[in-house]
């Protein structure tokens, strides 16, 4: 294994908070006597509800069938009364039904020992068949179901399986990596049959676990430890730093997180659907941080009570990365299968959100790891000169949030560059809190 290393230009190197240990393993949480499963955890349009109020569901029974490309089937992640059928808003914006199921009766999983199935002799479509019937999405927004992505893509010259999380607070995709070594690399043997790469890397930004076989079978599997500099996961920066002759925005590689890799052997070798999720837990308002392991379905609310409720109340609740995140203001919103933390910010985490007038530090181009002057580019977009911008490199900009983290004016920049009109006077910038 080579020495830790990085991209090079830009980036911000965060000191990791919250205090807590990412040595222990992930607990269980407890089961939802309410799940609120929205029909919308992917990338295309809303699954089809396929239940009716009233109707008993069992345990991973498909309640909402795929509805078109980039659409993703959703099973039901306990047993129980479909008590509701509403509409139910999504965290990262839009809307979506949701199915309420208050738990009631046996699981068909859950306490079972499960059975191993040999899949080896599945050929590649039957493969790819059986993870758009699990409903297998990559656990990234926008989650974009495995079927979709993954059908086209044939010798490849790269696959990453991408464990490192550059943001603070975060842990579960290490945690993952570390508690299903064993699993995860045989989900990597099962992509490695789909995609047959010339070359496989797991980039994580840890030492690599004991228990992770790095040769086999099917051929080696490379661990790359990296910095812990953001915005080291992103794509971009992982190809920089894993070196090697593929380009940017290439289709020769695939970035697949360690929790998908972790998903795909659960639904080839177990037949087992999408159901539950690795969860970070952190911030300073949050009494005991730590990653859950939770049903899809389960409400904020509930695991925040899991981990021993609020010290305080938060000044702001964050679905996924404290930098890249969704704030949320309802308790009740449910985790879905791209749902990465549940962060609860403290006053001293986040810094002030009122915008001041540019002081022209330069900061902003410093941490830009695509080498932008997000500074040019937020003043000509601010003057509806976006085709000008556009032709100084606003293209490449991918919403990483470092400048708008860095910037002490809290100008808007990471929400101008994504908008297609200037942003509002006053608004808040698009990066969550600034930490301290």
């Amino acid at each position: 294994m080579r020495p830790s290393r990085t991209f090079r230009h830009g980036g911000i190197r965060i000191e990791d908070a919250g205090g807590w240990g990412r040595d222990e393993p992930a607990k269980n949480a407890f089961l939802p006597n309410g799940a609120v499963i929205l029909l919308k955890q992917h990338a295309g349009r809303q699954a089809r509800c396929v239940v009716r109020r009233g109707e008993y569901v069992r345990e991973g029974m498909v309640i909402g069938r795929a509805d078109g490309p980039f659409s993703a089937n959703v099973h039901s992640s306990v047993p129980g009364i479909v008590r509701d059928i509403r509409i139910a808003d999504l965290p990262e914006g839009g809307r979506s039904e949701a199915v309420v199921i208050a738990m009631e009766g046996s699981f068909d999983r859950l306490g079972r020992r499960d059975e191993r199935y040999l899949w080896k002799s599945m050929g590649r479509n039957e493969i790819l068949t059986t993870l758009r019937d699990r409903g297998v999405v990559d656990t990234e927004l926008p989650g974009m179901p495995l079927f979709d992505l993954l059908s086209d893509r044939k010798d490849l010259a790269l696959l990453v399986i991408n464990a490192v999380e550059s943001e603070p607070y975060l842990g579960a995709e290490d945690r993952i990596l570390r508690d299903r070594a064993p699993e995860i690399a045989e989900g990597v043997s099962i992509l490695r049959k789909i995609l047959e790469p010339k070359r496989i890397a797991i980039a994580a930004s840890g030492p690599c676990p004991e228990s992770l076989p790095l040769s086999g079978e099917g051929g080696e599997l490379e661990y790359v430890q990296l910095e812990p500099k953001y915005p080291q996961d992103m794509p971009s920066q992982l190809l920089e730093a894993l070196g090697g002759a593929v380009k940017r925005g290439s289709p020769e590689a695939v970035f697949l997180r360690a929790s998908t890799a972790f998903a795909v052997y659960e639904a080839i070798v177990l037949a087992k659907p999408m159901v539950e999720r690795y969860i970070s837990m952190g911030g300073g308002a949050l009494k005991r941080p730590s990653v859950l392991k939770a049903r899809i379905g389960t409400r904020i609310g509930d695991l925040i009570e899991e981990c021993g409720g609020f010290l305080g109340p938060p000044t702001r609740l964050v679905l996924g990365g404290a930098i890249r995140g969704h704030s949320v203001h309802d308790l009740d919103e449910p985790i879905t299968k791209t749902s990465s933390a549940v962060i609860a910010l403290d006053p001293e985490e986040v810094g002030s959100l009122r915008r001041s007038p540019c002081i022209r530090c330069g900061r902003c181009a410093e941490v830009c790891p695509e080498r932008l002057d997000p500074d040019l580019l937020y003043r000509l977009v601010e003057r509806g000169l976006r085709s000008r911008a556009l032709g100084l490199g606003l293209g490449s900009c991918t919403s990483c949030g470092a400048c708008g983290y860095v910037c002490p004016s809290r100008l808007p920049l990471v929400s101008a560059f994504s908008s297609t009109e200037a942003p509002l006077p006053g608004s808040a910038g698009a990066a969550a809190g600034r930490l301290s």
